[in-house]
C-alpha cells in the first residue's frame, strides 16, 4: 500500500489542488494487500477526490495506512478497534478554515470521472473490501478502504489472503442480485469474510486469486450456464478443502443425496437458518 501511495504522490497533489494541503502518515506495519496495482492506484486516487470536494482552500488531506494490528479511527474519536482481516486506506478531510466548501478543481474533477464514488464503492466490494464514512468532528471526516491483506508472495499467480484466526473466507456465488446482497450482508454481519461471484467466470477467478483461503462454498444450484454442482467440481483444485452449501428454490428431493461436507438449504431462507448450517461446515470468525 505504501509502495503505491508513494509513487502516486504527484496525482494525489493534482488531485488537491494548491489550496489544500497534503500529508501522508504512513504506518511501517502496513502490508500487501489483495488487489491488482492498478486497481489499488485507482482506490486511492477515488478517495482523495472524494475527500477533495468536501474541503474549502486552507484544508488539509492526510492520507494514512494501517496494518492488521493498527488502531482503526471511529466515529467522534481517533481510537481502537481492529479487524484482523482487514488492512485500511484513510483519507481525513480536515476543515481548517472557515469558508464553505467551493466546487471541486478541475484534476479533482477530472479523478471524480475516472472512478466516481459510487464506483469506488462497487470496485471495494468486488475486491472483498468495503468503503467506509467516518465522521471525526463536526468539520473533519474520513473516507476509509477497508482492503483484504495479503500473506507471503505469489504462487502460481495466486496470492494467499489473511483470514480471521480459525476461520476462513466464504465464495458466494449467486446470480440474483438481491439474493447474493442479503445474504452478502447476514453473514458479513457476523464476522465472516465473504467474497462474492455471479456466474461461472468470475467464481473461478475468485478462487484462483484466494485459493485455500477459502473454506466454504455457497452456491446456487442453477448459475447461468452451468449447475452449481458442475461449479464445485471445477472449484475443487484451487479450493481442494472447501465445503460446500448449495442454495436453491428447488427441493431437497430434487437436489438429492450429497455427499459429507455438503449441505442444502433451501429458498427462502431466515438468517437463523443460514448461519446454523455455516457454523456448522465452517470455524466461526474471530470475534
Amino acid at each position: 500500500m505504501n509502495q503505491v501511495i508513494a509513487r502516486a504522490e504527484r496525482s494525489i497533489a493534482e488531485v488537491a489542488g494548491r489550496h489544500v494541503s497534503v500529508q501522508f502518515a504512513l504506518s511501517p506495519g502496513a502490508t500487501r494487500v489483495a488487489v491488482p496495482f492498478a486497481e489499488l492506484e485507482r482506490i486511492v486516487l477515488g478517495l482523495c477526490s472524494a475527500a477533495r470536494s468536501l474541503l474549502s482552500p486552507g484544508g488539509r488531506m492526510v492520507i494514512e495506512t494501517r496494518g492488521m494490528n493498527d488502531a482503526l479511527v471511529t466515529p467522534m474519536s481517533g481510537v481502537v478497534s481492529t479487524s484482523p482481516a482487514r488492512a485500511r486506506i484513510l483519507v481525513r478531510a480536515e476543515q481548517l478554515g472557515n469558508e464553505p466548501p467551493p466546487t471541486p478543481p478541475r484534476e479533482a474533477l477530472a479523478a471524480q470521472q475516472t472512478i466516481s464514488y459510487s464506483e469506488l464503492e462497487d470496485l471495494l466490494e468486488r475486491l472483498g473490501g468495503r468503503l467506509e464514512f467516518v465522521p471525526l468532528s463536526d468539520d473533519d471526516i474520513a473516507y476509509v478502504a477497508h482492503l483484504p491483506f495479503a500473506v507471503g508472495g505469489e504462487s502460481s499467480g495466486r496470492m494467499a489472503v489473511a483470514v480471521p484466526q480459525e476461520g476462513g473466507v466464504i465464495l458466494l456465488v449467486e446470480d440474483e442480485p438481491q439474493v447474493q446482497a442479503v445474504t452478502t450482508r447476514i453473514l458479513r454481519a457476523f464476522g465472516y469474510a465473504v467474497i462474492t461471484a455471479h456466474n461461472e467466470r468470475t467464481a473461478l477467478a475468485q478462487a484462483e486469486q484466494y485459493g485455500a483461503a477459502i473454506t466454504l462454498v455457497v452456491s446456487d444450484l442453477v448459475l447461468p450456464g452451468v449447475s452449481g454442482k458442475e461449479l464445485v467440481r471445477r472449484l475443487h483444485r484451487p479450493c481442494e478443502h472447501a465445503r460446500v452449501l448449495y442454495i436453491s428454490g428447488y427441493s431437497p428431493e430434487h437436489v438429492g443425496a450429497l455427499p459429507e461436507g455438503e449441505r442444502f438449504l433451501r429458498k427462502p431462507f431466515t438468517a437463523q437458518e443460514l448461519l446454523a448450517i455455516v457454523r456448522e461446515l465452517m470455524p466461526e470468525p474471530a470475534p
